[in-house]
């Protein structure tokens, strides 16, 4: 394969993450249907604050508490200019085995956090179940940037300077690609 359809499969990737970060709705939540999963309720910090914590409360239904399941949260931070921190895995804590409580502290001029959860059956040969099923689930901040536009009640009137590093971004890929291409010839 020769280095040009390389870039253009790099440039294609790129484009199609654009286009599918596109598709979600700026300041609407992201949330599971309670019956597609093991719990029988889910709580949370509805609209997340810069450097505040976002909780969460998880309450096991009963057939997967009496299955012994377990499960890992793990959460991920996203910020106005567009670039999200790995995902991590957060500390759950339970008193009874069936609610479980977890709470991070946001980062600074975020956008939203990412959540999802990770099952495991133990009475089932320790099967796995990933909710949802892909991506994640999503709460957004009180001051939002997305596909272009600026939202929540958190927001200052400084907004569009941060749309600058954005530009930036796209205009020194676009040079790099560009330098790379030629050099090849």
């Amino acid at each position: 394969m020769n280095f040009r359809s390389l870039i253009c499969i790099f440039m294609s990737i790129a484009l199609l993450n654009i286009a599918s970060a596109a598709d979600v709705e700026g300041g609407v939540n992201v949330e599971p249907t309670i019956e597609d999963t093991i719990f029988s309720d889910i709580t949370h910090t509805e609209t997340t604050t810069d450097l505040e914590e976002w909780e969460i409360t998880l309450t096991l239904n009963d057939d997967a508490f009496n299955n012994n399941t377990t499960f890992e949260l793990t959460t991920q931070m996203c910020n106005n200019d567009g670039i999200c921190l790995a995902p991590t895995v957060a500390e759950v804590s339970s008193t009874d085995g069936k609610i479980f409580t977890s709470a991070v502290t946001t980062i600074d001029d975020h956008s939203y956090v990412n959540w999802r959860v990770k099952a495991t059956y133990t009475d089932d040969n320790d099967s796995t179940e990933m909710f949802p099923t892909k991506g994640f689930y999503k709460t957004w901040s009180d001051c939002w940037f997305n596909d272009g536009e600026w939202g929540g009640d958190g927001c200052e009137d400084s907004e569009e300077d941060s749309v600058l590093p954005a530009i930036g971004v796209i205009m020194t890929t676009t040079a790099i690609t560009i330098a790379a291409i030629r050099r090849s010839e």
